[in-house]
């Protein structure tokens, strides 16, 4: 990004947010600098997930923010809660997700001291306790071993990924920034889906969806044992990830990634699938009435990894298009039925190519007036001094709506190191707050907090 660029888009942002509408991590006298999801609060507040590096040995943390950025000291201690697991554990907070009585829900990994890992969620309530009402220990977290869920005896080895098997072996590949730990969406009924990927062999992986009581237990009702294994049905594969879910009205659950076809030059396609309410795949879901709706590009990689409902019962999902060491965003929209919306770009797949070094998107929010907010990896395959934190908006139709940062897009980059993309979420008043952090460089290095004007 060019320095003329960067004053451009620093125009857009939020001056009644933190310094200039940026929000620098670590606060003071308080460890974690990575600012891994943002969740819109009301009264204009923010609620801020946050994390130290493993060298540092301090538990992840949440904050509730004022308008202006600054703590909120009514909330915990000095505007800080932290969320303690026991010794020898590790939790790693991704994903916030607000809940109907004003609490919210955070999921992530758990690593334990012999290396293994679990997936997590964490229930709070509104002044950020504990929910005492959630988890088989009544202490508002809940933990899932792969072997909680499939006989060790006829699948030995098995575990959740946290990195994907096909990473290039280099310290600066962008996949750091993919999520391939856990998402979660909570339903009407207090039951919550999660969504990670099981690996069984070197090159044979498993989407997973899973799905909790309101009690955090396993709701046997889904698919008889409360998870199901992604097969995509009618397609031969060697492997698929899971990595965006959501939870129609209905119940019914969208699950979204990507997948390798058999033949050793096939690039990875993305693909949709919806489960009914008893988590056996939908039939009547996609042009093919076989629950599964392919996104197909033989000359480049594809994934998708976020998804956002619309209010018809349709789907929004992002994700990026790989090819060559470039990238550029993937946007689909569809309709309830699995068919393509003929309203957003003609009912094509949206490749957003817009940016000089290209784009990844990582997560999407639709406003109340139907907009698209996406935000993520701006750069190539590896992250480097082009890479940067890179927000866009669409209209209905699919088209960039320049009222946002006066092109339609903005380019965040912190010039203390190299960025990385962690979450997005859109204010009651759209304004747009992206975070991210500086890494790749002598320390000490920020993390962020950026809100763009709506």
């Amino acid at each position: 990004m060019t320095q003329a660029q960067s004053k451009k888009s620093a125009e857009f942002l939020d001056p009644t947010f933190g310094n200039g509408g940026v929000l620098e991590l670590p606060f003071e006298e308080i460890v974690g600098r990575f600012p891994q999801s943002v969740l819109p609060l009301p009264d204009k507040k923010l609620l801020l997930l946050f994390s130290a590096s493993s060298s540092e040995n301090s538990p992840t943390k949440v904050a509730r923010l004022n308008e202006d950025g600054s703590r909120d000291l009514r909330f915990g201690n000095q505007g800080i809660v932290e969320i303690p697991f026991k010794d020898g554990s590790s939790f790693s907070g991704r994903h916030l997700r607000a809940l109907e009585n004003g609490g919210w829900l955070i999921t992530g990994t758990v690593e334990h001291s012999d290396g293994s890992t679990d997936l997590a969620v964490v229930r709070q309530l509104q002044n950020g306790q504990l929910d005492t009402s959630f988890g088989p220990e009544k202490d508002g977290k809940v933990t899932l071993n792969v072997y909680d869920l499939i006989d060790s005896r006829s699948m030995p080895g098995a575990s959740f990924v946290t990195r994907r098997h096909d990473e290039k072996k280099a310290e600066k590949s962008s996949v750091s920034a993919v999520d391939v730990g856990t998402v979660a969406v909570g339903q009407q009924d207090g039951k919550i889906v999660l969504v990670s990927t099981v690996l069984f062999a070197i090159d044979y992986l498993r989407g997973i969806a899973v799905r909790l009581n309101a009690d955090g237990s396993l709701d046997t009702t889904f698919n008889g044992k409360g998870f199901v294994l992604v097969e995509l049905p009618g397609v031969t594969h060697n492997w698929n990830y899971a990595t965006g879910v959501a939870v129609q009205q209905d119940g019914k659950v969208l699950v979204c990634g990507d997948f390798s076809r058999e033949g050793p030059e096939e690039w990875p396609d993305a693909y949709v699938m919806r489960y009914d309410q008893d988590g056996n795949v939908d039939a009547s879901y996609g042009d093919n009435k076989n629950g599964v709706v392919t996104i197909t590009d033989s000359s480049r990689w594809l994934d998708l990894g976020s998804m956002a409902l619309k209010p018809d019962g349709g789907v929004v999902a992002v994700g990026s298009a790989g090819r060559d060491g470039n990238h550029e965003g993937l946007i689909v929209s569809l309709n309830p039925s699995g068919s393509f919306n003929l309203v957003f770009n003609n009912g094509r797949p949206l490749f957003s190519d817009f940016t000089e070094h290209g784009v990844s998107w990582r997560r999407c929010v639709l406003q109340t007036d139907g907009k698209l907010v996406v935000s993520g990896q701006g750069g190539g395959t590896f992250v480097d001094e082009n890479s940067s934190v890179v927000t866009a908006r669409y209209d209905s139709k699919g088209s960039l709506d320049v009222t946002f940062a006066g092109k339609g897009w903005a380019v965040f980059n912190n010039e203390s190191g190299i960025d990385l993309f962690r979450g997005c979420t859109v204010m009651a008043d759209n304004r747009v707050v992206v975070s991210g952090y500086a890494s790749f460089a002598p320390p000490p290095l920020p993390g962020y907090v950026v809100r763009y004007l709506a």
